[in-house]
């Protein structure tokens, strides 16, 4: 991990590296990657109208996200791990009978998305000051066109399309679209329900390439983003009555 003398040295390098976990937030396998994830064509069309059921819509402020970036490389010290994320998730959950019928459609704003907040690197057990015009410099690369492209490609979509398994920990199948780019992958996911809530939480790893994405690297391969990457959620939705 980096002092703060070489983070203020290399703010914009590690902004390229942390915009590139921004990505990460595409949910993928967290136990057979390679068996479970493959890139499909961004144009595959998306299914039909959700299934019925008991209907849940996302409350963004209870959900969070956490993406968790390490370095690698010969001059790895140079940079050090991050935490992206936030309260961000946004969409739909539908709960059919029977269970595997079940489905859903999922929203991250890309703008939404922020940058080492203390109390996210702590609980990480990271340092948990980073310099402001670090963040700020990360930010806005992540955002600009080079990058994830905001203005052109403002959220990140999660589809399922595949749900097996017991309701308490269900296998998803789901369909996942960043910056222009789509993947299909499967994950376990722990489920409640209680009354008139339903609650999704998990981990996850996936990489880069495995997204059709190439990590960061700078200085000749010395400093470069870890292919992988760790994601940690928690979905809260609520049914209309309960809103």
């Amino acid at each position: 991990m980096a002092d703060g003398r070489r983070l203020h040295r290399f703010p914009i390098l590690l902004s390229g590296a942390l915009l590139l976990i921004l990505t990460g937030c595409s949910s993928v396998d967290s136990s057979d990657r390679s068996a479970n994830s493959q890139t499909v064509d961004a144009g595959t069309p998306t299914t039909g109208a959700l299934p019925d059921g008991q209907r849940y819509v996302v409350d963004a402020a209870a959900s969070n996200l956490r993406i968790l970036l390490e370095a690698e490389g010969p001059l790895a010290a140079l940079g050090h791990p991050h935490v992206i994320g936030g309260p961000v998730i946004e969409g739909t959950v539908v709960i059919a009978d029977p269970w595997q019928d079940s489905a859903f459609r999922l929203e991250v704003p890309v703008a939404a998305l922020e940058v080492d907040r203390s109390a996210w690197r702590a609980i990480e057990g990271l340092e948990p000051e980073v310099p402001d015009s670090a963040i700020a410099a990360t930010r806005e690369n992540m955002l600009g066109e080079s990058q994830l492209n905001a203005g052109e490609h403002p959220l990140i979509r999660l589809e399922s399309l595949e749900i097996t398994g017991p309701e308490w920990q269900p296998d998803v199948r789901f369909r996942v679209t960043i910056a222009g780019e789509t993947s299909v992958h499967s994950v376990p996911v722990a489920l409640e329900r209680d009354g008139d809530s339903l609650t999704a939480t998990g981990q996850l790893r996936t990489r880069f390439s495995e997204l059709g994405l190439a990590p960061y690297s700078a200085l000749g391969g010395g400093l470069r983003v870890a292919d992988e990457i760790t994601i940690r959620f928690r979905i809260t939705g609520v049914t209309a009555d309960a809103q």
